[in-house]
């Protein structure tokens, strides 16, 4: 931002401009003081762009030319509103991209209990493409965001036991890979532990170093013909254990 540039003044100058722009205060519903803090934020984004000092006019122009990613900006700034409107909710998700992902257990919960389905249909579309696709499908609420420890990130939901992940990620047929490709120290050791990490790519070694660091594990505790299975193939090797 050009050293000459007084943001206070602009702010002055624009504040209505850009209030009736964003609906800010009309549809939105936000008092002055937040208005007055988003079209301050928005001055010192638009005005950091250039290199000399804008007039009035051209900074104008510049803010409705890019008011898609400003929207997105002010959606951000209006879910630090501790209790959101129905018509703030509505804005946020439809425009908040990416921003809201960190927030989308609170937007859920929210829609629900303005019993918005469409919200919530919109809001599951975006944590899906843009969250972790890593993470199973909730059979409650059908946001990707089983976690690791079975519940669902979003609306609570448990998961009561490991069949549910078993089915989502093909454990059947990753086990028998697993059986076939895992040396037989590994097997031994699973035998230990009698519990393998399941990922959407495959089986691992609880103590694999393979596994990503950021990757989503779940954990699957054997059972008794999975065991005997591998007890099978441990014995059916040539190799001397």
């Amino acid at each position: 931002m050009p050293k000459s540039i007084d943001v206070d003044r602009f702010v002055d100058e624009i504040r209505e401009q850009v209030d009736s722009i964003f609906s800010l205060s009309s549809e939105l519903e936000l008092n002055q003081d937040k208005v007055r803090e988003i079209v301050k934020d928005i001055v010192e984004i638009v005005t950091s762009q250039y290199s000399s000092k804008p007039d009035t006019e051209s900074l104008l122009k510049r803010i409705k030319r890019n008011s898609k990613i400003l929207s997105e900006y002010i959606a951000f700034k209006i879910l630090q509103v501790e209790k959101l409107s129905l018509r703030q909710l509505e804005y946020i998700i439809a425009t908040g991209g990416k921003a809201i992902i960190p927030e989308a257990s609170r937007l859920y919960k929210l829609a629900v209990s303005y019993n918005r389905e469409d919200l919530v249909m919109t809001l599951r579309k975006i944590w899906n493409t843009m969250g972790s696709r890593e993470m199973l499908p909730c059979p409650k609420c059908g946001f990707n965001a089983i976690t690791p420890d079975r519940s669902c990130m979003i609306c609570g939901n448990l998961v009561p036991s490991d069949e549910y992940i078993r089915t989502q990620l093909g454990f059947d047929e990753k086990f028998k890979s697993y059986l076939k490709t895992a040396s037989i120290a590994e097997l031994n050791e699973v035998l230990q532990l009698g519990q393998v990490l399941l990922t959407r790519t495959g089986i691992y070694n609880p103590r694999s170093s393979i596994v990503r660091k950021n990757q989503v594990v779940y954990v699957i505790y054997l059972k008794q013909d999975e065991v005997s299975k591998i007890i099978e193939e441990i014995g059916s090797r040539e190799l001397k254990i």
